[in-house]
């Protein structure tokens, strides 16, 4: 049996982003210090979340995402404000959301559905919705202050960058934290190979 790797498709976001938004999420942790705050390095915007999956079926995956995303132009992804699902008054899930680009982004999702389907993979249940996770409330503890704090959030514009490409990840669970890895890249435009992140 084929090693197991715990994985998901993801457009991973610039490093300029990434420390705009820790700004704004250190705002967020004075109030609410018992959420999981999400690691500066870890921000991505997830595709499709894969889960265990078997090693040797990356190639396969890759080959499929890279038919899937044929023709697409590599696009703008503007990110502002600030929320929660299901909503800042029960806080779940904090994110950062995405001003430009989503379109785009859904686009990209539909298509990685459709590809990993036919590999085994199922659909998801809930419609895709572009965002940033920042934090992921565990319980209700400690939390009182984070629903106003959202609510009265004006964090505004954060920035924008060019998508070029889409990434398998691999996540690997610590206690201290999920460490992620880039299994391969997917360039947006034409049927051009991805690039193996391991050489």
């Amino acid at each position: 049996m084929s090693e197991q790797i715990r994985t998901f498709v993801a457009v991973l976001i610039s490093d300029e982003l990434k420390r705009k938004i820790a700004i704004v999420q250190e705002e967020f942790k004075q109030c609410a210090p018992e959420v999981k705050w999400v690691a500066e390095e870890n921000f991505h915007v997830t595709l499709k979340f894969l889960g265990g999956t078997e090693k040797g079926l990356i190639g396969s995956i890759s080959e499929a995402l890279a038919k899937a995303v044929e023709g697409v132009e590599p696009f703008t992804l503007a990110v502002g404000g600030v929320g929660a699902f299901p909503s800042p008054d029960r806080p779940r899930t904090v994110w950062v959301g995405v001003s430009e680009g989503s379109n785009e982004l859904a686009e990209l999702a539909k298509r990685v559905e459709t590809s990993l389907e036919k590999l085994g993979f199922a659909r998801e249940d809930k419609p895709f919705r572009a965002h940033i996770t920042i934090g992921r409330v565990k319980d209700g503890r400690g939390t009182k202050e984070l629903g106003p704090a959202l609510k009265e959030s004006d964090s505004g514009e954060f920035g924008s960058f060019k998508v070029g490409s889409i990434a398998v990840m691999k996540s690997e669970l610590r206690r201290e934290g999920p460490i992620y890895s880039v299994l391969q890249e997917i360039p947006l435009k034409g049927s051009g190979e991805g690039k193996d992140a391991n050489g």
